[in-house]
């Protein structure tokens, strides 16, 4: 167990970054923190793709905080861990973009369907809420809460692994395979 202690701390020590961006202000915190969850998504599934992602959401983030699951847009849509994958892993990971391409709206992807703010600019208590002006249909990621809630699902998943046989390989392989940036477990 001490490589996953090792691994926990390192992941940790790199949301405690991602909290520290945020609290700053600095935009990076929202691809700094869509890498991450990608790359937990594939060391708790050991899959990269749509569904592991979205069901990775849906199976964790609700336990942080349940609106992840229970957000409905305004035009009745309850989708909130699909736009996760199609604007944040795939628009800011991949495109460096809030936009989504031609494959993702074929998906469901929507444009501005997240919009990215920070406390510091009036926005407290504001994470996960709807935002329609100017005809927007769009939910609110607030910088420091949505940095909070990774690290909670860090936590999450490293406690679920002591109990989880299944996981702990999962998660073992994945990590020995594809260790993290400066990720050095022994």
């Amino acid at each position: 167990m001490v490589f996953l202690d090792e691994a926990k701390d390192y992941f940790l020590g790199r949301c405690n970054e991602i909290i520290s961006m945020a609290n700053c202000g600095d935009p990076w915190v929202f691809l700094c923190g869509s890498a991450m969850i990608d790359y937990l998504t594939q060391m708790t599934t050991g899959d990269s793709g749509r569904c592991a992602y979205i069901s990775f959401v849906d199976a964790y983030f609700k336990e942080v905080n349940p609106a992840y699951n229970e957000f409905r847009f305004a035009d009745g849509q309850q989708d909130l861990p699909t736009q996760m994958y199609l604007i944040l892993r795939c628009g800011i990971v991949h495109k460096f973009s809030l936009v989504p391409g031609d494959r993702e709206r074929r998906y469901g992807g929507r444009i501005r369907s997240i919009l990215l703010a920070h406390e510091r600019n009036g926005h407290e208590n504001a994470h996960l809420t709807s935002y329609t002006n100017n005809g927007m249909d769009s939910v609110l990621f607030i910088a420091e809460q949505f940095a909070k809630d990774i690290k909670s699902v860090v936590e999450q998943i490293f406690l679920k692994a002591t109990h989880d046989s299944n996981l702990k390989e999962k998660m073992t392989r994945h990590l020995s395979e594809f260790p993290p940036i400066m990720g050095n477990f022994t």
